[in-house]
């Protein structure tokens, strides 16, 4: 009968996973890559990666239920796709409180001469 284990939750973002919990992800995802490409973990010596499901750039928590699996190749793609949207939400935040400036309009003449934006005077 296997008993009841709580699962892990780190003290700080830093902290990393201890082995144990490694070991129970890897053993729940049956040594599959969790990225759904299906190729199996750690062949030809390859290196097992654990990666944040949401990650804690965009408010993800450091515990056991938020980790998953890699390999190295799936890992980098997941890792530049967090990183895009981080910019993206940062953009979209700067832009709702009102931190950047909106872009100019450059002026310009059509082909008949008229303006493409007439001046408000």
């Amino acid at each position: 009968m296997a008993r009841d284990v709580k699962e892990w939750i780190g003290k700080t973002d830093g902290t990393p996973a201890p082995a144990r919990v490694k070991a129970r992800i890897v053993a729940a995802q049956d040594g599959i890559c969790a990225c759904g490409c299906g190729v199996k973990l750690g062949q030809a010596g390859e290196r097992i990666e654990f990666d944040h499901t949401v990650a804690l750039i965009l408010g993800g928590e450091n515990r056991e239920g938020n980790l998953r699996a890699l390999r190295r190749p799936c890992h980098a793609v997941k890792t530049s796709e967090d990183v895009a949207q981080k910019s993206k939400d940062a953009r979209v935040r700067k832009k709702h409180l009102g931190l950047t400036r909106p872009k100019r309009r450059l002026g310009g003449k059509r082909f008949d001469g008229t303006p493409i934006f007439p001046r408000k005077d």
